[in-house]
């Protein structure tokens, strides 16, 4: 039985957490990086998240200020984690942009401590050969010493950092934070085995999966294979420890694998109010607009030599050669070293333990290949990875693989130091260097004030209006547009500067037939509509995209309604008369049976936490 080490708090854990926070140093200035290139996504999408939150959406799926006005089904295809994080910091009472630093600082903390303790456990628990047992206190240290390194060389790694201050994708450094607590996760479940508390080993490896599928869209179809692989590496690593008879390796093996596969599943299961809806309604957005012109993936393949570069720039990858893209593809001198190190310290025979770095090698290499042109036939055989839009996000990946085999690296050449105190000034040394080396891209490139309307709808008009081409349509829409009888509103509220925002005012209702006037209007996250007084019979259009989940209410009772040429927004009859409209996004069946599958999960793991914990304590 593997012996369980539990994480304690120790000077170098403390020195990590105080060491990431200048990486954060540009968040405490006034201001933000609006400009960066989801700089104002990132403050907009919490916006409306917000909104439709305190519209009574616990779970939204509305965002109503894109496509000026006939607002988006945003929330169907942006993972919620990063969003939730920031919601919490705004029910505390802070601003929407002081929320989002909060956020990414939460997700940069994460990333520290979860990367620490992986990559320690990872030292107190992998086999180790051909070397004298160690005091339990020495290994402790050495442990410790790697999961600095570790967790500084993952925050401080150059794309960790443009992932914030470059490109400002709030989302995608969530999945960054979350991604090691993952993997620790899953190397529990397999390295303790069926033993006491198994269940609840069961259950947080399930969560764990589950909570990165709400980081990231791009965790399913990105992380999960590497965390497939990951989990048939270390069944066979147990394989191989095992000494038992051939027939008990299996049934051990066997039941492990279950466990695993089954936390897998569960905790997609968890997921499935997000994957679900995502899946069977994902399908009626028009794809054409994700994977077409800027989107195209064969734009942006990054060349060999762009890894390597010490380029850093705030554009974007503009060029398909790669010459002059704007942006840096750096993996960083100190994780490139250190694996050249690792490299060597294999082909020499002087690693403690052979199969994780050569698993962590293998796998660096096979990720940055799959990002450069000689691996688009695979994009080509493989379509479905054409929705990843920007082969270079696997540097998601590649940070977190060529971290970790920092981590060890240093671990492997400071253990063989006879001098303690000498190996503790060589840890340090290397810290301040890691730090030193990235210091410079800890900056945006600039900050610009915080002004009200930065902070509601009007942001999202405002980049609406100057990048008409990423407005986002619905199969319904059979002729696309860039202006709507809402757009005069938007720009009236925008010349109105410092003057609060009130989306009530915006016109969600109109008289297309017949004789009537709309006498009142209202928008509310997901409720909207308002009041009509008809002379005549008619038809009232609403200024919303038809979509599924939608209920119409005329005077209280529910009405169809149809799709209203040539927008793809809708319309219902209304007769004579005063009548009160209320159009609210509600449940569908996906939606419905994806939170039923998430809610029976949840619970079935609780139980498993609860049985787990009363079996580990008898």
């Amino acid at each position: 039985m593997t012996r369980t080490h539990k994480w304690k708090s120790n000077p170098y854990q403390l020195l990590l957490m105080a060491l990431t926070f200048f990486a954060l140093t540009p968040l405490l200035a006034p201001g933000y990086f609006y400009s960066a290139h989801d700089g104002r996504h990132s403050i907009f999408f919490v916006a409306m998240f917000d909104e439709a939150i305190r519209d009574g959406a616990l779970w939204p799926i509305w965002a109503m200020h894109h496509n000026q006005g006939y607002g988006f089904p945003t929330f169907l295809l942006q993972a919620p984690l990063a969003f939730y994080v920031a919601q919490g910091f705004l029910l505390l009472g802070l601003g929407v942009t002081t929320a989002v630093k909060c956020a990414w600082a939460a997700a940069f903390l994460l990333s520290a401590g979860g990367m620490y303790g992986l990559v320690r456990r990872w030292v107190l628990t992998w086999p180790q050969q051909g070397v004298s047992p160690l005091n339990t206190g020495e290994i402790e240290r050495q442990a410790s010493q790697a999961g600095f390194i570790a967790g500084l060389l993952y925050v401080f790694a150059p794309y960790h950092l443009l992932d914030m201050y470059v490109r400002a994708a709030l989302a995608e450094t969530m999945l960054i934070g979350w991604l090691p607590w993952v993997f620790w996760a899953f190397d529990r479940l397999i390295g303790e085995g069926l033993h006491r508390g198994w269940q609840t080993r069961l259950a947080v490896a399930a969560l764990s999966y589950a909570l990165l599928v709400f980081t990231h869209a791009f965790a399913i179809m990105a992380v999960t294979p590497l965390l497939v692989a990951f989990i048939l590496f270390r069944l066979w690593v147990q394989w191989r420890r095992e000494g038992a008879l051939a027939d008990r390796r299996w049934r051990s093996m066997a039941a492990q694998f279950g466990a695993a596969a089954a936390a897998g599943v569960a905790g997609l299961m968890a997921a499935a109010i997000f994957v679900l809806p995502l899946l069977l309604e994902g399908p009626l957005l028009s794809q054409e607009d994700w994977v077409s012109d800027t989107y195209v993936y064969s734009r942006h393949f990054v060349h060999w030599g762009q890894f390597f570069s010490p380029f850093w720039g705030y554009g974007y990858s503009d060029d398909p050669i790669g010459a002059n893209d704007g942006m840096g593809f750096q993996l960083g001198l100190l994780p490139v070293l250190l694996a050249l190190a690792a490299l060597s310290l294999l082909i020499a025979r002087m690693w403690r333990t052979r199969s994780l770095p050569i698993f962590l090698l293998a796998t660096t290499a096979a990720l940055l290949w799959m990002m450069t042109p000689g691996a688009a036939w695979l994009w080509q055989t493989l379509s479905f990875l054409e929705v990843l839009q920007f082969p270079w996000r696997l540097l998601t990946l590649a940070i977190f693989v060529l971290s970790a085999l920092g981590g060890l690296t240093v671990w492997s050449l400071l253990s063989r130091s006879s001098s303690r105190q000498k190996s503790e000034v060589g840890v340090l040394v290397m810290a301040a260097t890691i730090v030193f080396a990235s210091a410079g891209y800890a900056r945006p490139a600039s900050l610009e004030a915080v002004e009200p309307w930065r902070e509601d709808g009007r942001a999202v008009f405002q980049f609406e209006r100057q990048h008409p081409d990423m407005l986002g349509y619905t199969n319904f829409v059979q002729e696309r547009f860039t202006e709507t009888p809402l757009t005069a509103q938007y720009a009236a509220a925008l010349a109105q500067g410092a003057a609060p925002f009130d989306p009530n005012q915006l016109e969600r209702l109109s008289v297309l037939s017949g004789v009537g006037a709309v006498t009142a209007a209202y928008s509310r996250g997901h409720r909207f509509g308002g009041e009509v007084a008809m002379q005549t019979p008619g038809v009232v259009q609403i200024r919303l995209f038809a979509f599924p989940g939608w209920q119409v209410r005329l005077d209280g009772q529910i009405v169809d309604y149809r799709v209203s040429p040539p927008h793809g927004v809708m319309e219902i009859d209304v007769p004579a008369g005063v009548h009160r409209i209320d159009v609210e996004m509600g449940q569908t069946p996906a939606r419905t049976a994806g939170t039923a599958i998430s809610g029976i999960t949840l619970v079935g793991l609780l139980v498993l936490v609860l049985v787990g914990r009363r079996t580990a304590a008898l």
